[in-house]
């Protein structure tokens, strides 16, 4: 029976881990199937955002599962293995479609990659970060790679150095929490959330987070300004725009068709 529950419903793809008994950790046919899910989404019209959560109210995630590496595969096998999380989240990154996650409980070590992989990452109030791979003789080495996208550098390291958790309001302070919301009505504001984004131009959305990523990866501001001046040229001729505008001056709700 597969681990990772799918349910898509009014334009949201719901991928969610069902390891509760081992705190929703990474198998590594949890990470095989989670990227699977994402490249189809990418391409499937009924798909307009993904939203990644896990089973439970205590761990949204603790990592990978540290079982696989005292296996007897070959070393060899364990590094490409711990390739899926990378494969992961450039598939997040590439997809199409934003991908949010939903962050209850621990997010740790592993975890910490998954949610930072997501376009956003909404966290409850009562939800705590870390990476304790030094506590374990390990370190962060991949999530480092993408801390060093979303905070500061002393942060980061401070992060993976200590161990030590941090709550979501701090998590939020340094740059990698999106949104911070109550314990009360938790699930109802994710809800409300990634309904706002299925209902947003499909077209836009699309090629915006594309344009996003590139921009955030190009050093020079020259480069990027004449990059995005050529993605605005672009978006002006799709048939999303027109109608947008003419749905503003009619006073009326665009409809929107993804083209």
């Amino acid at each position: 029976m597969s681990e990772l529950k799918r349910d898509l419903r009014d334009g949201v793809l719901r991928l969610t881990i069902d390891r509760e008994d081992k705190r929703n950790s990474l198998s590594a046919e949890v990470l095989r199937e989670l990227g699977a899910a994402v490249r189809a989404a990418s391409t499937d019209d009924e798909t307009h955002v993904v939203l990644v959560s896990s089973a439970g109210e205590r761990v949204f995630c603790s990592g990978a599962d540290l079982a696989v590496m005292g296996n007897d595969a070959t070393g060899l096998e364990q590094h490409e293995g711990r390739g899926l999380l990378r494969d992961l989240v450039l598939a997040m990154r590439a997809c199409s479609k934003p991908v949010v996650a939903r962050v209850q409980g621990l997010c740790l070590a592993g975890g910490f990659a998954l949610a930072g992989g997501c376009d956003v990452v909404l966290a409850r109030e009562s939800a705590q970060f870390g990476l304790p791979e030094v506590d374990r003789g390990l370190w962060p080495f991949m999530v480092g790679a993408l801390l060093a996208k979303h905070m500061s550098p002393k942060h980061a390291f401070d992060l993976m150095v200590s161990g030590e958790r941090i709550t979501a309001r701090q998590a939020y302070e340094v740059g990698f929490v999106s949104r911070v919301l109550p314990d009360e009505g938790f699930d109802e504001a994710v809800d409300a959330y990634v309904a706002k984004l299925a209902a947003a131009p499909p077209v836009a959305v699309r090629l915006g987070k594309a344009a996003w990523a590139a921009v955030s990866e190009t050093p020079s501001l020259p480069a990027a300004l004449e990059a995005m001046q050529a993605q605005l040229s672009l978006i002006t001729t799709t048939k999303d725009a027109v109608e947008g505008i003419t749905a503003f001056f009619e006073k009326r709700e665009p409809r929107w068709t993804g083209r």
